[in-house]
């Protein structure tokens, strides 16, 4: 049977040459078993299947009894003599005993690794989870596993020899029954009662989701959150600040369930757009993610996305990149998501998680005619702006209770009954001034130019007035040169111009410009301009809005004059 050694004395430093004279010399021997004491004393020289059992000494007591201590069954079989080759055969058992006592002393067992769980199937590759201290989750492959534990070893015996050996605690721990396994990893924010064979990367709530506050107005804990929401994010506007707290408590409520609307905000520096979103995400970590550049949101590697709540984007996105605006387009209502882990095989997955972008930029995304996927906030505290005591309060009130109070209250009674019966529906999301003005910088280039003119009363390039009829001829190649567009644009802007013209309107030819420059022109005749923006907001299907002071095109009649204003 094989001896466990005693643990090391307290001073290793102290060796038997540095004992007292009245110590006895095999003091060493006191703890050992007698059968082994005996084989060190009487037996035969066996000092290579001795020396596992003599780990507990430090290596000058072990180099002293291997030398000088007389002992027969540690005799080196060395030439009489030969210090060198005597000294070198020392130095190997003192190594060897060194080997044994750190595979005794630092030897684990694979419990030790249960905090990390084993998946058969992630995507198409066998993987170990494990989640960091900040809780986001780390994928491994077995053998990347196995490398990043190599010095993490446990102490077995070879069934065969008996001997002491080391083995790899990572690759025990794989085949140890005990292992945590599953089949598949799946994320299900909210769910209690997994299957036992799907890991739930969901790690729970940051507060106690037991308790609820039911009651239907708002919690003073955090008045300070809600009026910056109300006043600076939502400008004041009640049914925008109500429609934004319904969709934060369908998050909370409904956090296995995606949203057709993501929230953008628009604003100067030091306005709290981070803020209130930075906040907001507290209610989920760790299941979010503050994203800077578009590619973490859309490039091919979004492992990242798959455990997710809610995904802030600051200054992440370019609303010029029209391949960007697509994909998140479809990031924001599908339930779907192709996950592309490194190392593994993409596969779909469901796509849970809330988006948030914010901007300083005018342009921050490219909304459609008839979207329906942003709601748009300009963000603006006004005096307040770049004041860091006033947000300070806020966020020391949040982290002094506020958070759980909100955390409480849109979880409660009042707000499910909202969602429940429909009350709060997130299709009937607030057509703010500022998504149409996200519309309006999203129009393509030859529809900008036609709206810009509207809305100046002007038309770049040449033009003609009936004023009898109130009328005026614009020609599309004018406009077409005056305002620098590419040939390739002229349909699109003549279709433009020919909404404008009203139903069933043919483009014709009229005579301008001056002297040898004057010429036929291709082009449309349009009411008065009161009339072209009717008809131009049908064809937007909203309504725009036209500067007060631009009522008509800047080409009146001219009153005639009397003969004695004439200068000559």
């Amino acid at each position: 049977m094989l001896y466990e050694p005693c643990p090391p004395v307290a001073d290793p430093a102290i060796s038997i040459a540095a004992l007292p004279p009245d110590t006895h010399p095999n003091a060493w021997l006191a703890d050992m078993p007698p059968a082994l004491v005996s084989r060190i004393v009487h037996g035969p020289s066996d000092p290579y299947g001795l020396i596992r059992y003599m780990g507990h000494l430090a290596p000058d007591e072990l180099r002293c009894v291997l030398t000088e201590g007389g002992y027969p069954g540690l005799s080196l079989d060395v030439p009489a003599g030969n210090a060198e080759a005597r000294d070198k055969e020392v130095t190997n058992l003192i190594r060897i005993a060194a080997w044994h006592r750190e595979t005794w002393t630092r030897g684990q067992l694979p419990e030790e690794l249960n905090h990390h769980v084993f998946v058969r199937h992630y995507g198409d590759k066998p993987m170990v989870i494990h989640w960091a201290d900040n809780g986001e989750m780390t994928i491994q492959s077995p053998a990347a596993f196995a490398i990043s534990n190599m010095d993490r070893f446990m102490a077995v015996l070879d069934p065969e020899t008996g001997e002491l050996k080391r083995q790899s605690l990572a690759k025990a721990w794989l085949r140890h029954p005990t292992t945590p396994r599953y089949d598949r990893a799946e994320f299900l924010p909210g769910v209690t009662d997994t299957p036992p064979d799907i890991l739930n990367l969901w790690r729970g709530w940051p507060c106690r989701d037991d308790i609820t506050d039911d009651s239907e107005g708002e919690p003073w804990e955090c008045e300070r959150y809600l009026n910056h929401m109300r006043e600076n994010v939502c400008g004041g506007d009640h049914r925008v600040f109500w429609y934004l707290l319904g969709w934060m408590a369908d998050a909370l409520q409904n956090p296995h369930r995606t949203s057709e609307v993501a929230i953008v905000l628009r604003g100067p520096q030091g306005s709290g757009k981070t803020l209130w979103a930075k906040l907001f995400m507290e209610l989920f970590a760790p299941h979010t993610l503050t994203l800077d550049k578009p590619d973490h949101l859309t490039g091919s590697f979004n492992r990242h996305l798959q455990d997710k709540c809610v995904v802030f984007a600051d200054e992440a996105f370019f609303a010029g990149n029209r391949q960007h605006a697509a994909t998140l387009k479809t990031l924001i209502t599908d339930d779907q998501i192709f996950i592309h882990p490194k190392g593994v095989d993409g596969f779909m997955a469901k796509k849970l998680f809330r988006l948030i972008i914010a901007s300083n930029d005018e342009h921050v995304v490219r909304a459609e005619v008839d979207d329906r996927r942003y709601l748009v906030l300009n963000v603006d505290a006004g005096p307040n702006n770049q004041n860091g005591d006033y947000f300070g309060a806020i966020a020391d009130e949040w982290h002094s209770g506020g958070m759980v109070a909100l955390f409480r209250w849109l979880r409660g009674a009042y707000w499910r009954k909202m969602l429940d019966a429909g009350v709060w529906d997130v299709r009937a999301r607030p057509m703010t001034a500022a998504l149409q003005e996200q519309k309006n910088l999203s129009l393509p280039k030859p529809q900008l130019v036609v709206q810009n003119m509207l809305r100046d009363g002007d038309v770049p390039g040449l033009y003609a007035a009936d004023h009898e009829r109130g009328l005026m001829f614009v020609s599309t190649r004018a406009i077409l040169e005056a305002a620098r567009l590419g040939i390739e644009n002229e349909r699109s802007l003549g279709d433009a111009l020919r909404v404008l013209a009203g139903a069933g309107a043919k483009s014709c030819r009229h005579k301008l410009g001056e002297g040898a420059a004057r010429k036929d022109y291709r082009g449309f005749w349009l009411p008065p301009l009161d009339e072209c923006r009717k008809r131009w907001e049908m064809f937007l299907g909203r309504e725009v809005g036209w500067p007060a002071d631009v009522a008509s095109w800047g080409i009146e009649p001219q009153q005639p004059r009397h003969m004695d204003d004439l200068p000559f």
